[in-house]
């Protein structure tokens, strides 16, 4: 992303990349010693490609390669769930099971302590720090077995040892 934006920061460069973009900039030009260093860099760094016949194309794929380099998720979230995050937020709870279920199992392994019993307003606002359905989450948890909820809904707790389900969700 640096080398992206070290090639476009010259205003020289980036019109020179417009005009490409463009296709504004004739074959005659590309030699001219004001536009040769500039087309270089834009060459080197992936911005510009220069097809078989020899003329210039902008390549907008090296857009996409681009991976943000800020972390994603926030700190300790496995690496194989790092892709649910953005900005420290949970951006999608996954479909597939296995892989819900370990993102529950982290979710409830680091807001809720095995010793004690939650209010429903507690799970909530835990789970709100990450993701804005929270019913859908303490639903998931419940399911699980990761959270048990009492059967009048005024407490949850975590299990700490094999899941057991024991309320409803």
């Amino acid at each position: 992303m640096d080398r992206l934006l070290a090639a476009l920061a010259d205003p020289h460069r980036l019109r020179v990349y417009a005009r490409i973009v463009l296709d504004d900039l004739p074959p005659g030009e590309e030699g001219a010693p004001a536009v040769r260093g500039h087309l270089g860099k834009l060459l080197a760094a992936g911005l510009v490609e220069r097809l078989p016949d020899g003329s210039l194309r902008a390549d907008p794929s090296v857009f996409r390669r681009i991976r943000p380099t800020r972390d994603k998720a926030p700190p300790g979230v496995p690496r194989a769930l790092s892709g649910f995050f953005a900005q420290g937020r949970l951006t999608a709870i996954p479909v597939r099971p296995a892989v819900r279920r370990e993102l529950l199992s982290h979710l409830t392994d680091s807001f809720f302590d095995p010793d004690r019993s939650y209010s429903e307003r507690e799970v909530n606002d835990a789970f709100r720090t990450v993701h804005d359905d929270t019913s859908a989450l303490r639903r998931y948890c419940v399911e699980s077995g990761l959270l048990v909820r009492e059967r009048d809904g005024s407490s949850y707790r975590r299990l700490s040892g094999p899941a057991e389900t024991t309320g409803t969700g």
